[in-house]
């Protein structure tokens, strides 16, 4: 099942206030095909939040509209069933249930009897590796497995449509391990969508088919992770010949070379070449002093670094 979301608006009115309406999300579209998994960053206050409350029914959009498969999503239950939302912070679930209990219950809200769910959620519990803790009030949680029970919640109903807020924020290495394994899984074995929000760019890398950059309300940038590497392409390479090297003064002002490592064995330098013909200049004049190349590549650049370019470039327009 696919979600599509279609210029989607909210605008905060205060009838108290002198101060103009404040925008939280400024006509956002994007979509997300099934067994994928979209990623919104961006800074706090961006509007990732609110646009997964808009969607998961929690915020009512000042316009806009949320799809399943070409269809409008509006109030009605049927179509709700078919999407679970995981919110950031802790209070996803009922802290004086047992886990047990809050899966029956969240079952239980969406229609499916206690009866249907009986077996799926002890293997749940098993699978999320809480099932040593399902008769324990769920307040005696650890952090890491309140934010297992409430994505075991989500997914008690089998939707087809997941949303998760910040959902390995704050966990240790084998909670975020787990949950990082769970989405790959849910997608890429169940066919399930995605739509994830964090500040974790390394998460993205690792799980994102997709990803859009917003900033103050609205998608700036949009693409796979290799497109959105090349949106910044440049000429940067490092060059590691063997012996003492000394940089020439023109390759400094010009490139802004910079020495990395000056050993007797080996000298090691980072230019930004400028353009292909800059690269070809350099390899010249290391060709006419005979020097041994060791290595040369072009460094490629992580998503947190596009990430920083991005919103400083749209911040000077």
């Amino acid at each position: 099942m696919s979600l599509q979301v279609v210029n989607l608006k909210k605008t905060y009115k205060n009838p108290l206030s002198r101060k103009p309406p404040f925008e939280a999300v400024r006509g956002v579209s994007f979509e997300i095909k099934p067994g994928e998994i979209y990623a919104l960053i961006g800074p706090n206050g961006a509007g990732k939040s609110t646009i997964i409350k808009m969607i998961a029914g929690l915020i009512v959009p000042s316009s806009g509209d949320v799809m399943l498969d070409g269809k409008k999503l509006g109030s009605e239950t049927a179509a709700y069933k078919k999407l679970s939302a995981v919110l950031e912070g802790t209070r996803n679930v009922y802290w004086r249930l047992t886990p047990l209990e809050n899966l029956h219950y969240f079952a239980n809200l969406r229609g499916i009897s206690t009866t249907e769910i009986r077996e799926k959620s002890v293997q749940l519990l098993k699978t999320l590796e809480i099932e040593g803790k399902k008769k324990n009030q769920s307040q005696h949680l650890s952090r890491g497995m309140l934010q297992k029970l409430a994505l075991g919640a989500a997914l008690i109903t089998d939707p087809q449509i997941i949303l998760l807020d910040e959902p390995t924020l704050g966990l240790d290495v084998g909670s975020s391990r787990k949950i990082k394994e769970m989405m790959l899984e849910l997608t890429r074995k169940h066919g399930k969508s995605i739509l994830l929000t964090t500040h974790q760019m390394d998460l993205v890398e690792e799980v994102a088919d997709r990803a859009g950059i917003i900033r103050e309300g609205k998608i700036v940038r949009e693409g796979t992770i290799p497109e959105l590497r090349n949106v910044f392409r440049n000429h940067i390479y490092r060059f590691s010949v063997r012996g003492k090297f000394k940089l020439p003064p023109e390759w400094q002002k010009k490139y802004g070379a910079a020495l990395l490592s000056g050993q007797n064995d080996h000298t090691e330098w980072e230019m930004d070449c400028k353009k292909p013909e800059g690269l070809y200049t350099v390899l010249s004049a290391l060709g006419k002093k005979k020097l041994e190349i060791i290595s040369m590549h072009k460094p490629v650049e992580d998503l947190e670094e596009i990430f920083m370019r991005t919103l400083s470039e749209e911040a000077t327009r």
